[in-house]
Order: structure tokens, then sequence, then C-alpha cells
């Protein structure tokens, strides 16, 4: 895939993730009054579609052109597309034995720091109430 699909299709994957957002922002803001009320009803024959959905893609996906059109931000998508083919990705087994190397770590900490806290506890109990 060249640099300029994959730099286009993030423009409409964003545009569209953007659009769903909006659409339901858009929706609660409008329900909140009732003069807005007729911007969240279902149009349109189906039960999804709104104004509001219409407003939210519009205004994301107009963004997005502009960004596209804009020489300075498509560059900058380019070097970091470009950037991105450098990386060298770890393989599966890489990835799973950094996971499994986590996932260790985070339960050895767990289980000392709940022992600590125990011990702390214990220790400050037997400070304020030494007959316990």
């Amino acid at each position: 895939m060249t640099n300029t699909r994959i730099v286009a299709v993030g423009y409409v994957v964003l545009a569209l993730v953007t659009g769903i957002f909006l659409e339901h922002l858009l929706a609660a803001i409008f329900s909140m009054w009732g003069v807005t009320q007729p911007l969240t009803t279902p149009r349109f024959g189906s039960d999804s579609w709104t104004y509001s959905s219409l407003i939210g893609l519009a205004l994301s996906f107009g963004t997005a052109l502009y960004l596209w059109k804009r020489t300075d931000t498509r560059e900058g998508s380019f070097e970091i597309v470009n950037e991105l083919r450098k990386v060298t990705w770890p393989s599966l087994v890489e990835t799973r034995a950094a996971t499994i190397a986590v996932i260790v770590a985070s339960l050895v900490a767990a289980v000392l720091l709940g022992l600590f806290d125990v011990f702390w506890q214990f220790l400050t109990d037997k400070i304020q109430n030494p007959s316990l």
C-alpha cells in the first residue's frame, strides 16, 4: 500500500470515528433543550439517522478534507507514515514474552505491596492499641 493511500484511509477512519463521537455529543447537547428536539428525532426512513448524525459527520469530514488540503498537515502525515515504515516491529514470540514478563512483574509488585500493607497495618494497630 502506498503512503498516500495509508494517509487517505487514516483520514477517512479518523473522520468516521470523530463523526460518530460528534453525533452522540450533539445528540446529548441537543436533547437538553426543547427547541432543538427535532434535531435528535430519527429522520430519513431509519431509526438511527438524525440531523445530529448528519451535522456530526459533516463537521468531521469537512475538517478531514480541510486538513487534507493543507500541505503542512498532509506532509506531516506522510512523514509519520515514512517513520512508521522504518520501525522494526517485534515478532509474536517477542511480544508474548514481553507481555508475560509484564504480567509476572505486576503480580510480584502487587504481592509485595500487599504484604507491606498488611505489615504496616499490623504495626500501626500495635502502636495505637498495644493490648491487641
